[in-house]
């Protein structure tokens, strides 16, 4: 009996039990045509990555973890996967699943196949083929545990910090052979984000006719639970007739979402769509409230002269004999948490390199800024000095070096307070909207983009960073307030040098690396 349903994947799957949102342990209801879908894609030996835009709360994560489960239980050799989540809550619950698998396995099973499961290291094991399923979380150091792996499971990928970097290291840890896989799950968080660029990438090459890309889109109005029966008398309105006109909607999805976005819990038409998306456009809007030109960054972010860099120094032009550069840089202790981040702009309002890491402590990151800012003939650097004490390490080092620091004029460290940085985010506003401002960095323009005033505070968006977005501030009022700035930015667009592509080789050998 059980040989039958060990050969077939759906019917495995479909047996496993795990606990629903109501904590209630069922098995898989039938399956849904995107849960199929992403089975199928997974049993395509030509498909190398998939990659999922799912509304919130429809199963899609589950049915991929009961995927890798049945690869996993039905390895003949040590088939490695990782799964790796947005948040430590998430990677909990994502152990949990395949914990609740394995428990409810029918005692034959587990006794053909047993599983060794270690809650400290969240991974399970078999002890017949040493297969495994290991869980962490998307941090700086997200880099596996020196094992490689044939899968890559990415749960909720829009809502990484500092993705890029990450990425770079799982994708060193995965063996390429015929096994490999990588599934990029997630809901979506906006544009411009890593997690956008790879849904577009997917698109385009399925476009292409490329084999080895899968792209799955889940709307709302496919799943069974998004409707309400409305009560007697309410009537949509033209835009929801509209709605249900073009997608084919009935009257309880109507309701339900009516009530998404209007009732007394409602959360806006903007954030219904994004999280709740009808069309892959729906997923990558932008909320209401962006400080900054959000259309202008939308074109600064697709005009890009390349594709985004995971280095922790990115070089966008080399340092020009007959131009001064200042560095506006938002410190951190570099310890694995908060980046530290240096934002590099010419005289003209050209945004030219970026320093991003959270690794090696803040002497070091201060070590490696020295020689960044002599590289751009020992630009002048404005640093917050009011981070818990790391942006005073960092400038005594800077100034031991010979580097010039900003000070104000009564001679003062800039020091972040409601009115300083108002100031300054306001003249940055109005310098980026007027496009007096050229940037070429990914990382800075997408937390732009997500920069809010809420509640009279300046700052980034649940789920966003702000931190490439502060050293580019910084920047741009070191550029307003140092001697012999004043004014060039307005025709810095115009008067820009022409980009050298990326001058590595040389900048490495003025930067101890």
């Amino acid at each position: 009996m059980y040989q039958n349903i060990l050969a077939d994947k759906r019917k495995f799957i479909a047996r496993l039990k795990f606990e629903d949102m109501s904590a209630n342990v069922r098995s898989f209801d039938e399956p849904f045509s995107e849960q199929v879908a992403l089975i199928n894609a997974l049993r395509n030996p030509q498909i190398k990555t998939v990659v999922v835009l799912k509304p919130r709360q429809i199963g899609i994560s589950t049915a991929n973890c009961g995927d890798t489960f049945y690869e996993t239980y039905t390895a003949k050799k040590p088939l490695r996967s990782l799964v790796v989540a947005d948040h430590s809550k998430t990677t909990k619950s994502l152990f949990g699943k395949f914990c609740t698998f394995y428990d409810h396995l029918p005692q034959t099973l587990k006794n053909a196949n047993p599983f060794r499961i270690n809650k400290v290291d969240k991974t399970l094991i078999s002890e017949k083929t040493g297969a495994l399923i290991d869980h962490m979380t998307a941090l700086g150091d997200a880099h596996g545990r020196g094992w490689t792996y044939q899968r890559l499971i990415a749960e909720e990928l829009a809502f990484w910090r500092h993705p890029e970097d990450i990425w770079a290291g799982l994708r060193s840890t995965l063996h390429e052979g015929p096994d490999t896989k990588i599934i990029i799950v997630s809901t979506p968080n906006g544009p411009g984000n890593f997690y956008h660029q790879r849904v577009m990438s997917a698109i385009e090459s399925e476009r292409n006719g490329d084999p080895s890309t899968k792209f799955i889109f889940s709307k709302w109005s496919d799943h069974r639970a998004y409707q309400k029966k409305p009560p007697e008398g309410w009537e949509p309105d033209e835009d929801e007739l509209n709605l249900a006109a073009d997608h084919g909607l009935t009257i309880e999805q109507l309701y339900w979402r009516h009530e998404m976005v209007h009732g007394v819990e409602g959360i806006g038409l903007r954030r219904f769509r994004r999280e709740y998306p009808l069309t892959v456009e729906d997923g990558f809007i932008v909320l209401e409230g962006s400080w900054f030109d959000i259309d202008y960054l939308t074109e600064a972010l697709n005009n890009l002269p390349s594709k985004p860099i995971a280095n922790e120094l990115r070089i966008y032009d080399s340092p020009q004999l007959d131009m001064d550069y200042v560095i506006g840089v938002d410190p951190s202790w570099c310890t694995g948490g908060d980046y530290a981040t240096a934002c590099v702009m010419d005289e003209l309002g050209n945004q030219v390199a970026v320093l991003s890491t959270n690794q090696g402590g803040e002497v070091l990151f201060a070590e490696k800024l020295s020689d960044l800012a002599r590289y751009y003939h020992r630009a002048r650097c404005l640093i917050e000095s009011n981070t818990g004490g790391a942006g005073r390490v960092i400038i005594r080092k800077i100034l031991q070096d010979g580097i010039p620091i900003w000070k104000d004029s009564l001679g003062k460290d800039w020091t972040t307070y409601r009115g300083s940085k108002e100031q300054a985010f306001a003249y940055a506003r109005q310098m980026v909207n007027s496009d007096a401002y050229y940037l070429q960095d990914h990382a800075t323009i997408q937390e732009l983009m997500h920069i809010r005033e809420k509640n009279g505070k300046i700052e980034g968006q649940d789920g966003y960073h702000d931190d490439h977005a502060d050293a580019f501030i910084l920047s741009c009022w070191a550029l307003r307030t140092c001697p012999g700035f004043q004014g060039n930015a307005k025709q810095g667009h115009a008067r820009r040098s022409e980009r050298r592509g990326h001058p590595l080789d040389r900048i490495s050998r003025a930067m101890r690396y």
